[in-house]
């Protein structure tokens, strides 16, 4: 369970292992005489909840980041630095129990002091929430203060997405006072803005103020953020061109336009994009329980080509999924599936399926239709026959993750790598919906848990060899993430993470 305070406390206690690294607790800088009244940025999807319990990572996070400091912060080099915890480490050799120190000159922006308790019952309500990221305290079995300063969170075995997922909306601190309210539509945290409920409209923009009572308001060079959401990629650029916004995120097909204009385009790398072959046992398609067919399905797709006429060659071919420059990450392995229709036809053919199948998948005019008939027209040279069942925005994730369809065209955000593989590898993911259980990734998830070090990194190469191999996927690209800016601030792009933080934005000398 998950508890307040203990009779006794507890001293004694080992020290984190994390360095400040000179930092002041929140910020890649601090604040200076550049200051400019607001940051207005533009976005590419709503917010639905303003919650943390609630939301979601990826495009969602700067609606909340304003409001919200977390645990551990992810800054613009992909580190995990302090935030409104100074230290965390492990106390124990089976790395069950962390222990948090957190500030102590921190409020809630209604003034309430942040404390241990505090954060003992934000992480209780967010496992509970059964919220989009609730999984991401699943190894969390009870968490508890020793002192107003100290937080022990006890695990049932080995997390090593644990500190990654505390710099997300798992680490956004509530205010446990008005934590019963509606925090969907009013946030309460520990952040450097407050929501300006009378300038917000939700659904159109989102305007966040300055929080006085914020503990390091020289971090922060903007006197005020504003989101403003515009769905329509044409909306986003001429929002950029005309400077009703500071940056937005941006479409490949409009680099040129963006670049003519005058704005400056930051990349990085972003989602790959491919097909998510579900169903490896072939319980509602037999012929994906093959894996020759599922390596079939890799040779037929051209994903350069793909690359080129769809993304505008803003990206990087591959096969895997899991995201370049992290542990896991081999560049060998994208040699794996060359495009090659007849070695497709010829495993096709071994694997008893000459005449080739049928599958279904669902398609979204809302994601990359152009795709689509790229791939029925590139399966069918191979002869598979391709069916789609068109969906709604409105369906959400629900026709994908439902086991409703054995494969599916999609995009994933891979960050770090024990995060990715337990939602996308694990029995029990989000992301493997069909609840496919493979004793070779078990095993190596088993070892890579218990692991630190090289040790743990050659571990997680094999783990994606095998994935590889297996053709769990078919990855087609990494694409580059863009953000269109104006002249009015500079930004850092954010390793991991489709979007910027809004801590890595600052105005142009």
């Amino acid at each position: 369970m998950f508890s307040r305070f203990p009779r006794s406390l507890i001293g004694g206690l080992a020290t984190a292992a994390i360095l400040m690294a000179a930092l002041t607790g929140c910020t890649t800088g601090g604040g200076s005489s550049d200051d400019q009244a607001s940051l207005d940025l533009g976005s590419f999807v709503d917010a639905a909840s303003l919650d943390p319990a609630q939301s979601d990572v990826g495009h969602y996070m700067p609606f909340l980041q304003p409001a919200y400091d977390t645990l551990i912060k992810l800054n613009d080099q992909g580190d995990l630095v302090p935030m409104l915890a100074t230290s965390w480490d492990y106390v124990d050799e089976a790395k069950t129990t962390m222990e948090l120190k957190l500030r102590d000159d921190v409020k809630f922006s209604d003034g309430t002091p942040l404390t241990a308790e505090a954060v003992v019952s934000s992480l209780g309500r967010f496992k509970a929430s059964n919220g989009p990221r609730s999984t991401a305290l699943a190894s969390v079995e009870s968490v508890n203060g020793l002192d107003d300063t100290t937080v022990q969170l006890h695990l049932g075995a080995p997390d090593p997405a644990l500190a990654h997922n505390l710099a997300l909306v798992a680490g956004m601190i509530t205010n446990p006072a008005v934590a019963d309210t509606d925090l969907a539509s009013v946030p309460a945290g520990t952040g450097p803005y407050v929501l300006d409920t009378k300038a917000t409209r939700r659904g159109d923009v989102y305007v966040f103020e300055r929080n006085e009572n914020y503990y390091d308001p020289e971090a922060f060079p903007f006197d005020s953020i504003s989101i403003r959401v515009l769905t329509d990629p044409t909306a986003r650029l001429n929002a950029a061109k005309t400077g009703q916004v500071d940056a937005v995120y941006g479409a490949p097909s409009q680099l040129s336009e963006a670049r003519s204009s005058g704005l400056t385009v930051v990349s990085t790398p972003g989602d790959w994009q491919g097909l998510f072959l579900i169903d490896r046992k072939g319980a509602a398609t037999p012929a994906l329980g093959d894996v020759r067919v599922r390596q079939a399905l890799n040779y037929a797709i051209d994903g350069d080509a793909i690359l080129k006429s769809v993304a505008f060659e803003q990206g990087t071919p591959t096969t895997q999924v899991f995201y370049p420059n992290t542990p896991a990450f081999e560049p060998k392995l994208d040699d794996r599936y060359p495009y090659d229709p007849d070695k497709a036809k010829e495993l096709l053919q071994e694997a008893g399926y000459a005449d080739g199948f049928t599958l279904r998948m669902p398609s979204s005019d809302a994601f990359l239709p152009e795709v689509y008939p790229i791939i029925e027209q590139q399966l069918a040279d191979v002869g598979i026959t391709i069916e789609y069942d068109p969906q709604t925005p409105a369906a959400g994730l629900g026709p994908y993750l439902s086991g409703q369809y054995s494969s599916f065209f999609f995009s994933w955000g891979a960050s770090q790598n024990w995060l990715d593989a337990s939602l996308l590898l694990s029995e029990g993911g989000a992301w493997n919906p069909y609840h496919v259980a493979d004793p070779k990734i078990t095993e190596l998830m088993t070892k890579i848990a218990a692991a630190d070090g090289e040790a743990q990194d050659a571990l997680y190469k094999e783990l994606s060899a095998y994935i590889v191999d297996q053709a769990w996927f078919d990855p087609f690209y990494v694409v580059s993430n863009l953000m269109f800016v104006g002249a009015d601030v500079t930004v850092t792009p954010q390793p991991q993470q489709i979007v910027p933080s809004i801590y890595n934005y600052r105005p142009a000398k």
